[in-house]
């Protein structure tokens, strides 16, 4: 809240008595009183600017300084304002004899500070010179005694007739007008005690500083607070922990904490630690129609400030626990009944007893789940939900008539088997290139080809021993086709040759790595015109190894696909590798071929220093 301020200073001074007042003077009437007030205005806004209109509490400090330091003196009132935010108060009406005449005494200047609701402190402003005319309170007295005391003794009447002569004030007469003696002793930032009638001594109260930075101790020259009793207390009457400050639209307020101190001394630290529990009321639904508050224990260990523990107490006095919370028992409790539920005999049991499956049993119906699912993996099929008890039945996936199933590439697949017109009637393997002349009656020819295995790769020799090995190479691809023919016609079957091997470098360090080895051979089925049918690729040879790392393996070579062809890639060479333990190279090995590489089948890749296996080529008419 914005506070703009006007101060009006209303003062009323007495002049200093001067001279000796005339002893038959009476003193009939008690002089004025300086006022200790000070009237202020000023208006009071939010943070947006707007009036804040009613009741609120705005607390006023007066410095010594425009910043920083501590208040001289503070007071805290309530102040009206009305639609505009205009208010007026009186400076130390709420404080006992008003605002101190010491405050201005010094001649220096003071600042006031003030703060809406507890919010942060306006600018200070500087007070102008009126103020300091409280000062003259001080001419209500002499040296700080009141004119009465100054009044002459009354004159002896004259039994002579001569005219009586000024009285005179003796040592005598001036001690009878003055104040009692007072005796007794104290000790200094004690404050006094009436020890009887006329003598003062050093009561349990002690004082340490002053103004707003003053403490005092009971039983205790050290205090530590305002106010730091030593000993033990007893509160007739309310005990209050006020607010911090008063709530706004935006935000409520907790209340002063109840702050318990404790004291563990920590062995790795090798300090002792001060530990605080602290309760303090804290608001709910700021800005809501139900305002209200809980009641929560927070805990720190100096100088971590103390945080919340996770337990509060409503207003309805219902607890919350903190996270975590158990509620051990010393016994085994009290039943008072336990029922039987569905599908289950013996309840109630009120003491002991024991309950059992009904005859019937637990049903489905008694089951929040009464059934499972089934879900078919490829190739099976079926599944679905079961209940339980029930039961489903899983078969293979159905595939079409002349039609496989097959695992190809991770996956289950069902694969047309082309079978020639006439029939199956015959079987050709071939381990070596040559030709078949198709019998009488046959139109087609079903044929399973392997391309001829890569190479290996060569290594590097020092001395006649093995220092590094070449990689894998390549299997031939596979292909598996059914085409055409005349009968009595003549075919060239031609089976792809292995790769060589790479040769092994053996001159080092004029050379450091072996060759590669070569690619295998195609397995191909052609006509008298060189019209290629089918075919089989030839793996790829395998790099060679050298003394500064292995090669990649040889690829393995792809088989032909086509309307009435299947092909598949032969098994790619392993590279070589490097034993860090034994500081020493192990060969790579050969890939494989495709649907086996059982002998007599070719294809497989050689292994390093090793050579291709021959293609492999079966024909069924």
């Amino acid at each position: 809240m914005k506070c703009a301020a006007r101060i009006f200073f209303f003062v009323f001074i007495l002049p200093r008595c001067c001279g000796v007042l005339n002893g038959q003077q009476a003193a009939t009437a008690t002089a004025a009183i300086v006022p200790q007030l000070v009237s202020y205005s000023g208006k009071a806004t939010d943070e947006l600017g707007k009036p804040v209109v009613g009741i609120a509490g705005v607390t006023f400090a007066i410095y010594q300084d425009q910043s920083e330091g501590v208040p001289l003196w503070t007071e805290i009132q309530n102040v009206t304002a009305d639609s505009k935010g205009n208010f007026t108060v009186q400076l130390g009406a709420a404080t006992t004899n008003g605002l101190p005449l010491d405050l201005f005494s010094t001649g220096q200047g003071r600042w006031l500070g003030i703060r809406i609701n507890g919010g942060e402190e306006q600018p200070r402003v500087l007070l102008v010179s009126v103020p300091y005319a409280l000062k003259a309170a001080d001419a209500q007295t002499l040296g700080g005694l009141p004119p009465s005391a100054f009044l002459l003794a009354a004159p002896v009447a004259s039994t002579t007739g001569t005219t009586p002569e000024p009285a005179t004030i003796s040592s005598q007469s001036s001690a009878a007008i003055s104040a009692p003696a007072i005796g007794g002793t104290g000790t200094a930032d004690y404050v006094p005690l009436w020890t009887d009638s006329t003598d003062l001594g050093s009561s349990i109260l002690y004082q340490t500083g002053t103004g707003s930075s003053a403490r005092i101790g009971v039983n205790t020259t050290s205090p530590l607070f305002t106010l730091d009793v030593k000993g033990t207390e007893l509160v007739r009457g309310l005990f209050e922990l006020s607010t911090l400050q008063y709530a706004t639209a935006s935000k409520g307020s907790n209340s002063n904490p109840l702050n318990l101190e404790s004291s563990a001394y920590n062995s790795s630290t090798s300090k002792y630690t001060l530990n605080h529990f602290q309760w303090q009321a804290e608001p709910t639904g700021n800005n809501t129609t139900t305002p209200g508050a809980t009641l929560n224990l927070l805990y720190g260990t100096d100088p971590t400030a103390p945080a919340e523990t996770g337990l509060s107490l409503s207003s309805k006095g219902i607890f919350t626990f903190a996270p975590g919370q158990t509620f051990p028992g010393t016994g085994n409790g009290t039943v008072t009944s336990v029922a039987s539920g569905a599908g289950l005999t013996g309840g109630p049991i009120t003491g002991s007893g024991t309950l059992s499956i009904a005859t019937a049993g637990v049903t489905n119906a008694m089951l929040q789940n009464s059934a499972l699912t089934v879900t078919a993996a490829s190739p099976l099929s079926g599944g679905g939900s079961v209940a339980l008890g029930g039961s489903t039945s899983l078969g293979l996936k159905s595939c079409s008539n002349n039609q496989v199933l097959e695992y190809v590439s991770g996956a289950w697949i069902c694969t047309t088997l082309v079978v020639p017109s006439g029939g199956l009637s015959g079987i050709q393997e071939f381990t070596q290139s040559g030709t078949i002349t198709v019998p009488a009656g046959v139109t087609h020819l079903l044929a399973e080809m392997w391309g001829g295995g890569g190479g290996g790769g060569g290594g590097v020799q020092i001395e006649g021993e093995d220092a590094a090995f070449g990689s894998g190479g390549g299997a031939g691809g596979y292909t598996r086709a059914v085409f055409p023919v005349i009968p009595g016609a003549t075919y060239n079957i031609t089976l792809g040759a292995g790769g060589a091997s790479g040769a092994d470098c053996t001159t080092f360090p004029s050379c450091f790595s072996g060759a590669s080895g070569t690619a295998g051979g195609d397995s191909t089925i052609t006509d008298s015109s060189s019209n290629t049918l089918a075919k089989a690729a030839g793996g790829a040879g395998g790099a060679g190894g050298g003394v500064s790392g292995c090669g990649s393996g040889g690829a393995g070579g792809v088989g032909t696909s086509g309307a009435n062809s299947l092909g598949r890639t032969g098994g790619s060479g392993q590279q070589c590798t490097y034993d860090s333990e034994t500081e020493s190279y192990n060969p790579g090995a050969g890939g494989v071929a495709v649907i086996g590489s059982i002998s007599p089948l070719g294809g497989g890749g050689g292994a390093s220093d090793v050579v291709g296996s021959v293609g492999y080529i079966l024909i069924t008419f």
